[in-house]
């Protein structure tokens, strides 16, 4: 599977009326988000601090990851501040052509994952992600990069596991369906690799993804993680 060598950058606006409150980051118009960590967008605000709210862009489809082209999957490369307080969601949006059935996935600095979900239950398609393994302990606590994607439903992220490319969180399985769900343990220590093709490419269209936890990318990035960690760290010993 070849990896499509898409580019973007992220510029910053304030809109009214989104979904979560805080400076919304959109998508470049006529552009698109990357899909690999090498091409992957950095969420940056203009002065490269401040709390990012939101995520808006879309998934525009084309002609799919079978032949190497088309807009399927959008990573973004964020800098999560606090990272007891993350979560990433995706919303219902009214309007002309919306995602309908979004999947999030989030990769530590390396590419390794994390966490992901397909659908929240059967009644609700969207997706949310947490700091949370299911019995209240943090999935990971160290402020710094990360990657953050949302695919259409089901193009999954891969790992390459000998010569074979393999389905990290096995979406497909019935038990991972539903709910937040963690990488495969025999593949986790695989950084990501590529995605499998869009099974659905009428899924498309207009998303947003709200952000808690989550601050502007130094700019020029990565320089400063280390001074915007420490005070990422004062800031949760005040508490």
């Amino acid at each position: 599977m070849r990896l499509s060598t898409k580019s973007g950058l992220v510029a910053v606006a304030i809109v009214t009326g989104s979904a979560t409150a805080g400076p919304v980051f959109d998508e470049p118009p006529g552009g698109d988000a990357g899909n690999s960590l090498t091409t992957a967008s950095n969420v940056s605000t203009s002065s490269g601090t401040g709390v990012v709210g939101v995520i808006k862009g879309e998934i525009k489809g084309g002609g799919g990851f079978v032949s190497g082209e088309g807009d399927y999957q959008d990573l973004f490369r964020i800098y999560i501040a606090d990272p007891l307080q993350f979560s990433a969601e995706t919303f219902w949006l009214d309007g002309d052509d919306p995602l309908h059935d979004p999947m999030l996935y989030l990769f530590n600095e390396t590419g390794l994952g994390i966490m992901a979900m397909n659908n929240l239950n059967a009644d609700n398609l969207n997706a949310k992600i947490v700091n949370d393994d299911g019995h209240g302990n943090a999935l990971f606590t160290e402020a710094g990069i990360y990657y953050l994607a949302i695919t259409s439903a089901m193009s999954e992220a891969t790992v390459l596991s000998g010569n074979e490319m393999v389905p990290l969180f096995e979406m497909g399985l019935l038990e991972n369906q539903f709910g937040q769900i963690t990488p495969n343990g025999e593949w986790a220590h695989s950084p990501l690799s590529g995605w499998t093709p869009a099974t659905d490419t009428a899924n498309i269209g207009r998303y947003e993804i709200g952000l808690q936890g989550v601050e502007s990318m130094p700019v020029p990035a990565p320089a400063g993680l280390a001074v915007l960690g420490l005070a990422a760290l004062g800031r949760r010993r005040r508490r």
